[in-house]
């Protein structure tokens, strides 16, 4: 239980952004330096970018779930989340 409320946590999705930048970063130099295709072999099409994105849609999901997001009053709020 205390897993599953670390993963759905706004501390997760802070963790899992700074992740997401410097991996993004990494990719930039890696593109630059050694062409598209390395990058695309090294970051882009790795199994653990995917755990990644995968990771954020979950913790998104349960963002939304948790905050009530779905509620009329805060349906302006969930629409500018689900627009990242």
């Amino acid at each position: 239980m205390k897993a599953l409320k670390f993963l759905l946590s706004p501390i997760f999705m802070g963790i899992l952004f700074i992740v997401f930048a410097v991996s993004m970063a990494v990719a930039t130099f890696v593109e630059n330096d050694y062409g598209a295709a390395a990058a695309r072999a090294v970051i882009y099409n790795a199994r653990w970018f995917e755990l990644l994105f995968l990771l954020l849609v979950i913790n998104l999901a349960g963002q939304i779930v948790t905050f009530r997001l779905y509620r009329k009053e805060k349906l302006t709020v969930m629409l500018f989340h689900l627009a990242f």
